[in-house]
């Protein structure tokens, strides 16, 4: 959302002359320690926002935790189960191979 209204910004007032300083300016504010900008900016309207929704907030969190869980969960498990197909077959192939070279290596002396 930030990119967006800085776009539409940007485009709207770059024609002002020292737009570009100002602009840098406004980045030192609110990124400086000392001017502590990003609190001010925040505490006047964000807070207030997020304040007034914290609960919902709150919920969202939670179910995209438990989501996230589930997903983590099944990944896992269908991850294993490759694993444990891959596994499968490359016991599979590793005695053939063997047997091929044993029996390469036989021709080979005779």
């Amino acid at each position: 959302m930030p990119t967006v209204v800085e776009r539409f910004v940007d485009w709207m007032v770059s024609w002002l002359p020292m737009y570009e300083e100002a602009k840098l300016l406004l980045i030192i504010y609110l990124w400086h320690p000392s001017t502590r900008g990003a609190g001010h900016v925040y505490d006047g309207f964000p807070h207030l926002l997020v304040a007034w929704h914290e609960a919902d907030i709150d919920r969202g969190l939670l179910k995209l935790r438990a989501r996230a869980r589930d997903v983590t969960a099944s990944q896992l498990k269908a991850a294993a189960a490759i694993g444990q197909v891959w596994l499968v077959e490359a016991a599979r192939c590793v005695p053939s191979q063997l047997q091929d070279a044993i029996s390469g290596r036989e021709g080979a002396t005779h």
